[in-house]
């Protein structure tokens, strides 16, 4: 539990902002992380290291710019082996064999710890959080589904969960299910504008917000953010350096965690 009268964000700030790009895109190397650094700020990057069905897609295609982003102070996230997901008729991209409904807890643990280990070799980190690929939080089907939380509190800091527009309230932090917002303008009416009021909001409340994007300013993709409302974005929360802390998924749950009397020192497991 944190103690609202005691709690603290680093340097004064009245809250916390994490964005967190999605799919190992190329625009995020090439554009996203140097606005970020142009500002000081850094975020999490969930990469998945094979994107099936998608083979431009993924660390393994071109490990060495995500070396040199985590080398930067950027988090590399899991965001699984394989990137597997429940099935819907509009993913033509997701085979049959990487359904999770067919998953097990043992299987989506080895492949979670394969994935942590190959990016272990590129940043030499211990700890990491995991993005919830397809904002999917469940495996199996039927008497065989179970939850991913207890899964994710053995491997990592903590786990991006359910895309609910919440922010996260730091008397009630469930590590294992962040709740956040998509940062693409291609989802809904999504814009900066309103980006802008919800940061608003989180700053009044002295909470934390975590934003979901994927690809900047490819529109080819699918899911992405216009390279000018990201601009924009990134541009606000280095103006607003003074109230608002922009930090990767990592370092802030950690910090909620050094002030969390339900964690201690060692608790992190990896």
């Amino acid at each position: 539990m944190i103690d609202r009268t005691t709690f603290a964000w680093p340097d004064g700030r009245r809250a916390a902002v994490s964005i967190t790009y999605d799919d190992a895109r190329p625009s995020h190397h090439e554009i996203a992380g140097p606005a970020l650094e142009a500002f000081g700020l850094r975020a999490t990057f969930y990469t998945p290291i094979i994107r099936v069905g998608q083979p431009v897609n993924g660390l393994i295609c071109d490990p060495e710019p995500w070396k040199e982003l985590a080398a930067r102070g950027h988090e590399l996230g899991n965001h699984s082996l394989v990137h597997p997901c429940h099935a819907q008729k509009e993913w033509t991209w997701l085979p049959e064999e990487y359904d999770l409904a067919s998953y097990t807890p043992l299987r989506w643990m080895d492949e979670m710890r394969a994935a942590n280990f190959t990016l272990s070799l590129l940043d030499g980190k211990t700890e990491r959080t995991f993005g919830n690929t397809c904002c999917h939080n469940e495996i199996g089907q039927g008497e065989t589904e179970r939850s991913l939380e207890p899964l994710i509190e053995e491997l990592f800091v903590a786990g991006r969960g359910d895309l609910n527009d919440q922010i996260v309230d730091v008397e009630s932090v469930n590590y294992n299910s962040l709740g956040h917002f998509s940062g693409d303008t291609s989802y809904g009416d999504q814009s900066f504008e309103n980006v802008r009021h919800q940061i608003d909001s989180t700053v009044e409340s002295g909470g934390w917000i975590i934003y979901m994007i994927h690809a900047v300013g490819e529109k080819d993709y699918g899911l992405y953010i216009a390279l000018e409302e990201h601009t924009k974005l990134v541009n606000y929360l280095g103006e607003n350096q003074e109230s608002i802390w922009t930090a990767p998924v990592v370092t802030v749950a950690n910090h909620l965690k050094s002030c969390d009397t339900d964690y201690g020192a060692d608790d992190n497991v990896v």
